[in-house]
């Protein structure tokens, strides 16, 4: 009787251990479907920003153009009423003159200096009215041709501003479903795993990305070659990425562990700049970072650029100190905007303080 107990209490330890795997298992494949959405969606508002960004210049452009227009048409019209003016002034003058009649000048023998004289000065006050003609009727084609001018661009202006809005909408729409995708990854992490385990993960993760990429680009590619100075002898000389407020230093503490790089605090849609001449050998999304880009510098060093906005360089682009990477953003699941910033040399995190100039 004992043993049948123990048989039964043991088929149900069996069960309940199998339950909990099987739980244990589906919340798994709900947070790898999270993920790959909250990546599908980031992705997409990167690209949304970017547009935005391109669409607020476009519309700058014209606006600027419209109203060059607009003073060239004030100018044209100043112009125009000046020459009406002096034209005006010329009919009376020629209607004066044409009533002393060039057949009675040329009749008037008693001073033929005279009657030469006046038989010219008729001929260039003719040609004078005749270029002064000529002239407004440019200026009014000119004029015409500004007016066109001035509707395509006010068409062109409408369009932009029609396809912003839409693109604008549909950033607005993917910030509320990113919102949602975000409470339910926080929902499931609570249940399934802590914070702590995620993030050593996800450490571990971008360490063998880093690894795997430089492996590859050794293999595939030539050498990175620069007429500058070597990376390694930048040390404390190299610009930082952003302008904006270091909030969690290097080595500092992060949920039970401690960040490799740092962390900038900065408005979302700021520029991101390169530190120094390299090659793009990652930009795309990656869990736990977003938007991320990653340059190679040399055999030795290498720079990240984590929760952007939107990614602007592609991987094998080369780059140079102060080219635009990306733009500030909060991608990764992050709540507020900032940079993650950190300088590697082979997989080692080096402190990026003792490399960047210091801030004033």
């Amino acid at each position: 009787m004992a043993a049948t107990n123990k048989g039964h209490e043991l088929r149900q330890v069996q069960d309940k251990i199998k339950s909990v795997a099987n739980t244990l298992a589906q919340l798994k494949k709900q947070q790898a479907q999270a993920t790959a959405d909250l990546k599908r969606v980031e992705l997409r508002q990167g690209k949304l920003s970017r547009s935005i960004q391109t669409l607020n210049e476009q519309q700058q452009q014209i606006q600027q153009r419209l109203r060059e227009i607009q003073q060239e048409v004030q100018q044209q019209n100043s112009w125009l009423q000046a020459q009406k003016t002096q034209l005006a002034g010329q009919v009376k003058s020629a209607y004066v003159l044409g009533r002393q009649e060039q057949l009675k000048l040329l009749f008037n023998q008693q001073d033929a200096g005279r009657t030469s004289r006046i038989m010219t000065y008729y001929q260039y006050f003719n040609k004078a009215r005749l270029d002064k003609l000529s002239r407004l009727n440019n200026s009014l084609q000119l004029l015409n041709t500004l007016e066109t001018e001035k509707q395509l661009e006010r068409q062109q202006l409408t369009d932009l501003i029609n396809h912003k809005t839409q693109q604008q909408n549909e950033l607005d729409q993917t910030a509320i479903e990113r919102k949602k995708i975000l409470a339910k990854i926080k929902k499931e992490y609570r249940q399934g795993s802590t914070q702590l385990s995620r993030l050593k993960k996800d450490e571990q993760q971008l360490k063998r990305l880093i690894t795997k990429l430089q492996q590859t680009v050794q293999e595939s590619s030539a050498p990175i070659a620069n007429t500058n100075l070597a990376f390694h002898q930048l040390k404390g000389k190299l610009p930082w990425p952003v302008k904006g407020k270091v909030i969690r230093s290097f080595g500092s503490s992060r949920s039970g562990g401690k960040w490799n790089g740092t962390l900038i605090k900065a408005n979302k849609g700021k520029k991101i700049k390169a530190i120094a001449h390299g090659q793009v050998i990652f930009s795309d999304w990656f869990k736990g970072y977003g938007l991320l880009v990653i340059i190679k510098h040399d055999s030795q060093y290498i720079s990240l650029y984590a929760f952007n906005q939107s990614l602007y360089k592609n991987v094998g682009d080369w780059v140079e100190a102060g080219d635009i990477l990306a733009t500030v953003g909060n991608s990764g699941g992050r709540d507020k905007p900032g940079l993650y910033f950190e300088i590697r040399q082979k997989d080692r995190p080096v402190n990026p303080k003792k490399w960047c100039k210091k801030k004033r």
